[in-house]
């Protein structure tokens, strides 16, 4: 049984090697929690094809007061 220095010794790298293990798994665990709110962003910010939003839009009906200049 170490007693002593050789107690510390031990017992400061257990500490070490455990502070650390913790870090790596709360950095992993954080930057996976980024990964799943960025895709979640990513798809809510996604935009439908335009082969999907013109047969809306040309459905639409057209505004008496649309009768101005057009400027392209």
């Amino acid at each position: 049984m170490p007693n002593g220095a050789d107690a510390i010794t031990a017992a400061t790298k257990a500490a070490t090697a455990a502070r650390e293990h913790t870090a790596e798994h709360l950095l992993a665990t954080r930057l996976e929690q980024l990964r799943e709110q960025a895709a979640a962003r990513t798809a809510k910010a996604s935009a439908a094809p335009w082969t999907d939003r013109l047969p809306k839009l040309a459905a639409r009906p057209l505004n008496n007061n649309a009768t101005g200049a057009v400027i392209a």
